[in-house]
């Protein structure tokens, strides 16, 4: 079993704006994130614009397939029944076509309390770029909270339900040695009233520990499997509903960002899968699109302009 390291020398702290701590790889001269906060970042590209806009899609496509087939079975029902011949009252109808403009306006609403949504029973995570390991621990946490929520309140009708099972597979080539990432407090940052700092560090330093190459149950129900490896070497396996493409900028690693990579990924995502990015540069968005994708351009954290949600 291999347990690979790399040299401390090649990594040290940056603190950032938002208050948390950003490392700087001396092999690539660059920092693993914004200036303006590690968390930040993660936080809005990775698990707003990815995995919360994916399950909050998904929500919507189960209801508005709901809802078609209910029309169909109404639209049945209606043509095997004999309805007497209308009578024109105009002030009745002016409120009927009132009231039913208003009722199909509510249905055309995704309501949280119309409607519980069945969870899919799995999500898979594909990230290219381990790093810090904070979108590892931000997915676990988001896990955590919905899966708790979900189980306390089955009755309550909700628009969005985390899945009982959560694969995250990630591919890192340079590990960073536990020197780094034992300074990394996000605990402090991210404790909340559902978790606190111990809690949160304890889960961190789990996920950091957990054995490379291997499927690892860090939490029930929630698998890790960190990848000691070349995105350029690597073939997937698995299918992804969800990738966080979170490597080296296209200016630091070209090659990351080609369309062989790109296609090599699409290749394995699932329809209607998501893939959020930090890099909005025009050749970046030029290989999507060739490929098939629907582009998004979105407003960037802090003063990043542009970030990309990308959709299969």
């Amino acid at each position: 079993m291999m347990q690979p390291t790399d040299s401390q020398d090649n990594f040290r702290l940056m603190p950032c704006q938002d208050g948390s701590l950003t490392i700087h790889s001396a092999l690539h001269d660059q920092c693993f994130h914004s200036s303006a906060g590690a968390l930040l970042e993660s936080k809005y590209i990775y698990l707003e614009l990815g995995l919360k806009a994916y399950l909050a899609a998904e929500a919507s496509t189960m209801k508005t397939d709901d809802d078609a087939s209910a029309k169909t079975l109404d639209d049945s029902s209606m043509k095997t029944l004999d309805f007497p011949e209308k009578t024109y009252d105009s002030s009745v109808e002016t409120l009927d076509d009132s009231s039913a403009k208003a009722h199909d306006s509510s249905v055309e609403t995704i309501d949280p309390q119309m409607k519980t949504l069945a969870p899919k029973q799995k999500i898979s995570v594909l990230e290219i770029g381990f790093g810090s390991g904070i979108n590892a621990l931000l997915c676990a946490l988001e896990f955590l909270q919905q899966r708790s929520f979900n189980e306390k309140t089955p009755s309550e009708a909700q628009a969005v339900q985390m899945p009982e099972q959560f694969e995250f597979e990630s591919i890192e080539l340079y590990p960073i040695p536990e020197e780094i990432w034992s300074q990394l407090d996000y605990a402090s940052l991210l404790a909340n009233e559902h978790f606190s700092r111990e809690d949160i560090q304890a889960l961190f330093e789990k996920i950091h520990r957990a054995a490379w190459n291997e499927r690892c149950e860090i939490l029930p129900g929630f698998f890790l499997h960190k990848r000691h490896e070349d995105i350029l070497t690597f073939e997937p396996a698995a299918q992804y509903q969800v990738v966080f493409f979170d490597a080296f900028s296209p200016d630091c690693q070209p090659m990351l960002w080609s369309k062989e990579v790109f296609g090599k990924i699409k290749s394995a995502m699932l329809p209607g899968a998501f893939m959020t990015t930090y890099s909005s540069k025009g050749f970046v968005k030029q290989h999507l699109r060739e490929l098939g994708f629907d582009v998004l351009r979105k407003p960037g954290p802090g003063q990043k302009r542009h970030v990309l949600q990308i959709r299969l």
